[in-house]
């Protein structure tokens, strides 16, 4: 140890931070890339940027960079064809050179979007790590990985020969950076926790027991051995130089030998490249401070893009663009674009991306172009010069066919006028029990507010703050919120309303007043309900009575008054029509009689769609299975199955629901790895999925969606704090699959019992009977002794025909997470019409059983209600 590192380690004042400081910024100097060197090579050539940019520009000493930078667009080229075209291992015939600068650049395309992290760069130099530990510790670590070669590394002990180094994330949204001893260790700590290892260092004399992040993290000591340094201070003997660590992100000092290792890369399941005919860029506004930058990638025609027909919809296609824009060799910002459109063949296809930058700069666009069917793959960089001012005018030649990202806006219904109120949204698409509703008052004539739910006055205030506590169904469900301001002469002044428990899936009408087999003339009042698939929105209900409409409707409630006269004989029926039409043209609707004779019957047949897993005696999965081996009974009376098949091809709708309380800290990482893993491996184009995190209430992270990685993104954000709403999250999780048919799963992730729910145990296991939906949970250290949490997820799965599974630690997720995957891939679908008659037993509950030949045994709903 020298002396500047011996006076660190005993004083660590602010001078010694200082120097500390600047020591870093050195050497991160001439550890930068060639792309942070200059903002120039931002506006080279393709190849040329691409050289510079994306790999090869690492493997340069400081004079080939600088020789580089001093020549013409005609002499780079020159240059970097005949770097290229080296062979540094002239005894063989392949140019190992060339092909292994492939190799890398494709490993590191696959994995970072970026250059400027450190880890991109780790690969390219020296090929994947034989292990990449995430070390997920929120309340102890920033976020830091540990990078093993030649070995492996666990929490107490390394391998033999294994070297580690550990790359940290400095801030949020930054790249991340290979971790030198001349940053000190305390870069590594969250910012509380660094705090508190200052004092037990200060106070270690006084105080016994471990230091704190031992306490938390049991990764700690593994990172107290990489990096040689315990804690904060106490360094050890052995530990690694700043030399012999940063010497990872240097050039090979032997080409030749690179060579041979980068050819010997493993070649990875690389999808098919996608073809991108050109990139054009225009500037057609300014708004204050930014420019708008507009970029056409334009896929030629014929392009390969695999069509995807969902269901009977039209053919279409599914990109996705991610996009991380660099500035001056830093970060500037990052987005994720995707874009529908209607499948063809004969005209090319542009995908149009709007972003605002700074005027008078130069930015640099990484894009990632995936198809979402095929796996299709483009990656490229594009160099864009900002001009000062914009340039309206410009035209970039596209087809006409130009695919545009579809943002759905949520709409709140208001009242014009220099005298207003407004009714503030709730923060959660689900919203259950008693909720504040909140307005804002504006003007000064308003000086009383009713607060009207499903047109009925629940609650009026004379004075502000015109807020309250509104009491909701019992159970979530569609419901409108109306706000009316009075002035003190009662008339209305303004009023505003919103809808909340929007109901989303497939498109649906279904006539809920008035009710079936109910004789009705004269004013009649009409209820329905709509089911609204996502990304669409309604834009009229039409209520008809025997073809002729009487009343049109734009906006929730959907609801009317209707004349109907008296049929003049029983020939003649009156008949009840709520159509629906949604922005694309889609329509829906639902028909009622409303005076058939008593000897017609109007009759819905309802299949009672059974979604089955049969184990054997030993609890492995049983496949193959013909119609003839299985039994269904309902309410112990054996029914005739009218639909059997295999569900491999149906439809998936899966949502994963995740424990985020403050008990969940050491597990959290691991929980979002294995889940990201599992809705990966799991999920097909056909299929949709959603997130739902928890802890002091239910937060949706990211709605249905067949677009899988948009979930698995949002599942990155996810930090441990607060107590645990079970029931809350059961129940609203649940609600995200209302007018969702077919396959449906929630797998839910839990460590400990319910703390905070407004809704009761019995109240979450009635509403799941209810729902239809297989559950899943999982409870991640919960001992024998916690009989009462154990139980309930047991009975939670049970009831609705799901598995529930305990483990010791977040290690096992991945093998549960498969066992779930299995069982979902290995369904039968048996589907009856229950022999009930037509109106008995309408609210009571079914109990279905199905019985299986052989001892095995099968798992599927033990009810429903009609």
């Amino acid at each position: 140890m020298n002396r500047t590192e011996t006076a660190f380690a005993a004083h660590p004042t602010a001078a010694s931070k200082i120097a500390a400081l600047l020591f870093s910024l050195v050497v991160s100097a001439l550890l930068a890339p060639a792309g942070a060197a200059t903002a120039d090579a931002t506006l080279w050539d393709d190849q040329s940027r691409s050289f510079w940019f994306d790999g090869p520009g690492l493997l340069l000493n400081d004079e080939e960079r600088e020789r580089l930078l001093g020549l013409d667009e005609s002499g780079r080229a020159e240059w970097i064809e005949r770097f290229l075209s080296r062979d540094p291992v002239s005894e063989t015939p392949e140019n190992e050179l060339a092909v292994g600068i492939q190799k890398r650049k494709r490993l590191v395309q696959q994995t970072f979007v970026s250059l400027l992290d450190d880890r991109a760069k780790l690969l390219f130099l020296h090929g994947p790590p034989t292990q990449r530990q995430p070390v997920d510790c929120d309340q102890t670590f920033r976020p830091i990985e540990i990078w093993t070669y030649g070995g492996t590394i666990t929490p107490r002990k390394s391998e033999e020969g294994s070297l580690s180094l550990v790359v940290y994330q400095p801030k949020p949204g930054s790249p991340f950076r290979l971790w030198l001893p001349l940053d000190s260790k305390r870069v590594l700590y969250a910012q509380e926790m660094e705090y508190w290892l200052e004092q037990f260092h200060e106070l270690r004399s006084q105080i016994t027991g471990r230091r704190f992040d031992l306490s938390l993290c049991r990764w700690t000591r593994a990172v107290d051995r990489v990096t040689g340094i315990k804690g904060l201070f106490d360094i050890q003997d052995d530990r690694p130089s700043n030399e012999s660590i940063a010497r990872w992100l240097e050039p090979p000092r032997d080409l030749g030998a690179w060579a041979r290792r980068a050819i010997a890369t493993p070649e990875l399941n690389f999808a098919k490249e996608l073809d991108i005919d050109s990139v054009e860029v225009a500037f057609p506004k300014r708004e204050g401070q930014r420019m708008t930058t507009q970029l056409t990638l334009q896929l030629p025609a014929g392009v390969g893009l695999e069509a995807f027909t969902e269901g009977e919809g039209d053919p279409e296609y599914r990109v996705g663009v991610e996009a991380q824009i660099e500035m001056n060799g830093q970060p500037f910002d990052q987005f994720r674009v995707r874009f529908k459109v209607e499948a063809q063949t004969e005209k090319p296809i542009a995908l149009v991306l709007d972003r605002p930058l700074r005027p008078d700069s130069q930015a640099l666009f990484r894009l990632r172009v995936r198809d979402e069917i095929s796996g299709a793959t483009a990656v490229l960089t594009q160099g864009v010069d900002v001009p000062g001012e914009p340039d309206p005018t410009s035209e970039i030649p596209i087809s006409e066919d130009v695919v545009t990202a579809i943002i759905e806006d949520l709409e709140v219904s208001r009242i014009a006028g220099s005298d207003g109120i407004i009714l503030v949204p709730p923060t959660s698409d689900v919203v259950l029990g008693l909720w504040r509703a909140e307005t804002l008052v504006t003007g000064d004539r308003i000086s009383k507010v009713e607060f009207i739910v499903d047109e009925k006055t629940q609650l009026t205030k004379s004075r502000a703050p015109f807020d309250a506590e509104l009491r909701l169904a019992q159970y979530p469900q569609e419901q409108t919120i109306r706000v009316e301001g009075y002035d003190d002469a009662g008339e209305l002044v303004a009023a505003d309303e919103l809808l909340i428990n929007q109901q989303r899936g497939e498109l649906r009408v279904q006539i809920s007043e008035p009710r079936r087999g109910v004789m009705a003339s004269g004013q009649v009042d009409v209820r329905a309900q709509v089911v609204v698939p996502e990304e669409r929105r309604v834009v009229e209900v039409t209520f008809a009575v025997n073809d002729t409409v009487q009343e049109t409707r734009d906006k929730p409630p959907w609801s009317a008054t209707v004349d109907v006269v008296d049929a003049p004989s029983e020939q003649q029926l009156n008949y009840l029509t709520v159509k629906a039409k949604l922005d694309d043209g889609t329509l829906a609707e639902d028909v009622r009689f409303l005076n058939a004779p008593n000897f017609m019957e109007e009759v819905e047949v309802d299949l009672i769609e059974l979604y089955t897993t049969v184990v054997s005696r030993s609890n492995s999965i049983v496949q193959g299975l013909e119609e003839s081996a299985f039994t269904v009974l309902e309410d112990g009376r054996r029914q005739t199955v009218s639909r059997f098949e295999l569900v491999d091809d149906l439809a998936l709708s899966i949502g994963v629901t995740i424990d985020t309380s403050g008990s969940m800290l050491e597990s959290l990482g691991e929980a979002r790895r294995s889940a990201k893993g599992f809705l990966e491996s799991i999920l097909t184009p056909r299929d949709r999925s959603f997130a739902v995190s928890f802890s002091n209430r239910p937060a949706l992270l990211m709605t249905r969606t067949s677009d899988v990685a948009a979930v698995t993104q949002a599942l990155d954000g996810l930090r441990a704090s607060g107590s645990t709403s079970l029931y809350d999250a059961v129940v609203t999780s649940l609600y995200y699959f209302r007018g969702v048919k077919g396959r449906r799963a929630l797998v839910l992730l839990s460590d400990g019992e319910d703390t905070a729910s407004s809704l009761s145990y019995r109240e979450a296991l009635e509403y799941a009977k209810r729902s239809g939906v297989a559950i899943y949970s999982i409870g991640l250290n919960i001992g024998r002794l916690q009989a009462g949490v154990r139980g309930k997820l047991q009975e939670l799965s049970k009831e609705t025909g799901g598995r529930s599974y305990f483990i010791n630690n977040a290690d096992e997720l991945r093998a549960v997470y498969g066992q779930i995957e299995k069982e979902l891939r290995s369904q039968y679908l048996l589907a009856y019409t229950s022999d009930r008659p037509p109106g008995e037993g309408e609210k009571e509950f079914r109990k279905v059983e199905v019985k299986v030949k052989g001892g095995a045994k099968a798992r599927t709903i033990s009810g429903y209600y009609p």
